[in-house]
């Protein structure tokens, strides 16, 4: 049994290749750019839905929007000597401090249901892309897609796409938070790889600060557990990027209970995406005997966006 065991083991590291435990280019390149901001761009190492190539694929881009003439001399100029075929893909980047790019399952998803089905049906492309991103919830704008076709390996796929404006613009593009990607076969060009990129989600919005309004927000309303009238009161901040938001608040809920008034603390939270919120909140309850209790309660929120902006000459 243990030499069945080992056996199994020596094939599974044959199969994902030793270059993805040890590979030396890897270590020399991350002592060179520096371990800390090099582990900074390495944003998909635990993304299990995607390849080693795949996350290969993110590590380089983010590598390119960490600091292009860094990118230029420690990563393209080495791999053009090395492979003098690909100086056709040569090109001289600059710009730094765009944010990283994190992994994301949904983007995955929309990139997958691309891949798979042009690989098949050897079509090139971006057919149904807001259909994709749609059925999939990745609203947070802006969102893009750059298709690779004919090149397996991640440093060719990457070459190739930066040496297209409207796909290097993608690659670099400061605004995006989120990307994925997703290889297969194709049966014309023989591998096609499909990056897809999103604006921040909750995550990015609460937690990476990547939005572009913020506003302090006062909420002052009254709601019903259909046994008693509740005053909300709450003081919070709200950032949002288009259509996402995420929104935060302290406060307190206010009833009348057995002829007394109640104030519970609470803390509120909402995840918003075009016109739903979900969210929930969190309240605590000391009673007069001496016991306490924590209650959570999910939330799910019907949004009506309205604005008003007075202008001269009207309102509109």
């Amino acid at each position: 049994m243990k030499r069945f065991l080992i056996l199994i083991f020596v094939f599974f590291i044959s199969k994902i290749g030793w270059s993805q435990l040890i590979n030396a280019d890897l270590w020399k390149l991350r002592r060179e750019w520096g371990f800390w901001q090099f582990e900074r761009a390495n944003t998909a190492r635990f993304a299990f839905y995607m390849g080693r190539l795949q996350k290969r694929s993110i590590l380089l881009m983010n590598l390119a929007r960490q600091d292009g003439a860094k990118f230029t001399s420690l990563v393209i100029e080495p791999y053009i000597d090395k492979n003098p075929k690909w100086d056709q893909y040569y090109i001289s980047l600059y710009g730094a401090d765009a944010p990283m790019l994190l992994p994301s399952f949904r983007l995955w998803l929309s990139a997958l249901f691309h891949s798979v089905p042009s690989g098949i049906g050897g079509y090139s492309g971006h057919q149904g892309f807001d259909l994709r991103m749609n059925i999939f919830g990745n609203y947070s704008s802006p969102t893009g897609e750059n298709c690779s076709y004919g090149h397996f390996r991640a440093m060719n796929v990457v070459l190739q796409l930066l040496n297209s404006s409207p796909h290097r613009a993608n690659i670099l593009e400061e605004d995006y938070s989120r990307v994925a990607v997703s290889k297969f076969i194709h049966v014309k060009e023989g591998w096609n790889s499909v990056t897809t990129f999103s604006g921040p989600k909750y995550y990015d919005l609460v937690f990476r600060n990547h939005n572009q309004l913020k506003h302090l927000q006062a909420n002052l309303s009254v709601a019903t557990d259909f046994e008693k009238p509740i005053l909300d009161i709450s003081i919070g901040m709200r950032h949002f990027n288009e259509v996402s938001a995420a929104r935060w608040a302290l406060g307190t809920e206010v009833f009348m209970l057995q002829n007394k008034i109640n104030i519970l603390p609470k803390l509120h939270w909402s995840n918003e995406t075009k016109l739903i919120g979900i969210g929930g909140n969190l309240l605590y309850n000391k009673y007069s005997l001496g016991s306490h209790q924590v209650i959570i309660r999910p939330e799910l929120s019907l949004r009506i966006p309205y604005s008003i902006s007075r202008k001269r000459g009207g309102t509109s």
